[in-house]
């Protein structure tokens, strides 16, 4: 039986729906779109919503869009009290993710938590070394056309923010989304995991906040100098126009 994303088509009842791994029913007009890899459907993980898995992402976001401030400090888990339907409707914010999951015909079997994928591949942790394994064996159905056609069938979305950078397969992926959404902006964030970010900025005692402060500073003059080569940075005028002040980051 083929693994699929866990939100492949999913309703949560509250004006909130994905189709093809791709959050595209909101009660709002979407405005930046945040593009992941994979958010695995086994029976073990126990994500809510998107980036629901340890992250940093509704940290930040929660920072952004409900405070404007630097307030939790925390990695959000699955069952917290950071809900993510209100600051994505704050924020004008929807998500996807690059892989839908194995293709059918591609045969998979549980031995405890671990997949088995044709009989000799242990497919055994979220890391995204196993989809560019997987997908340059093309296991993997990917989302690229879907997405693709939502953008550009969506006028009010302006930002692509992608939340990985590396990787064969996967960035081959991004390229061809970048490459067939002219109209919009297209960076990728340092990872919400915060995994290999070192070193907290001084200035920021908290991993969240220094994070926080790469995703809407990066590459830009600031007092705060921070500057990942090769990633991008928040559209201010999407936050400012949604009600954060960048210089509170």
């Amino acid at each position: 039986m083929p693994i699929y994303h866990k939100f492949l088509n999913k309703n949560w009842g509250n004006g909130f729906q994905t189709h093809n791994s791709i959050l595209d029913t909101v009660p709002y007009e979407p405005e930046a779109i945040f593009i992941g890899t994979f958010n695995h459907g086994w029976d073990w993980n126990n994500a809510e919503f998107f980036y629901g898995r340890g992250m940093y992402m509704w940290t930040i976001l929660s920072n952004l869009f409900l405070h404007n401030q630097n307030l939790e400090v925390q990695r959000v888990i699955a069952g917290n009290d950071i809900v993510p339907f209100e600051i994505c409707q704050r924020g004008k914010i929807i998500f996807a993710d690059i892989v839908k999951g194995t293709k059918p015909h591609i045969l998979t079997q549980q031995e405890g938590n671990s997949i088995i994928v044709n009989n000799n591949y242990i497919w055994d942790d979220y890391g995204d070394d196993h989809l560019d394994t997987m997908g340059a064996n093309e296991w993997l159905d990917d989302n690229v056309e879907d997405i693709v056609k939502f953008i550009n069938s969506t006028e009010s979305i302006k930002h692509i923010y992608f939340t990985f950078k590396s990787g064969g397969w996967l960035v081959d992926k991004l390229n061809l989304i970048i490459a067939q959404t002219p109209t919009v902006t297209a960076c990728s964030i340092f990872t919400p995991t915060g995994s290999g970010f070192r070193q907290n900025l001084m200035q920021y005692p908290a991993r969240a906040w220094s994070l926080a402060h790469c995703w809407v500073w990066n590459g830009l003059p600031h007092e705060t100098p921070i500057n990942k080569p090769s990633y991008g940075h928040f559209n201010h005028d999407w936050l400012i126009t949604n009600e954060v002040n960048p210089n509170n980051f």
